[in-house]
């Protein structure tokens, strides 16, 4: 994920008119980067990427409850 930085660097986000689109799309490319990964992994580091993409899944889940109006 570090090395991916750079090339989300170079994309400009600005491009996409829709703001929530727009703030969104480092997380949508960085989890299907690691469903790539998952998917190619071998057995004894599926589960050390599961577990990561588990992890993101679920704090993306919390941020998105904790924005929504009460």
């Amino acid at each position: 994920l570090a090395a991916m930085a750079p090339l989300l660097s170079r994309f400009k986000f600005s491009k996409i008119r829709n703001p929530l689109l727009r703030q969104e799309m480092p997380w949508l490319i960085s989890e299907v980067v690691l469903l790539i990964v998952l998917f190619n992994a071998n057995a004894p580091e599926l589960w050390f990427w599961l577990v990561v993409l588990v992890v993101i899944f679920a704090y993306r889940i919390e941020r998105w409850n904790s924005s929504k109006p009460n």
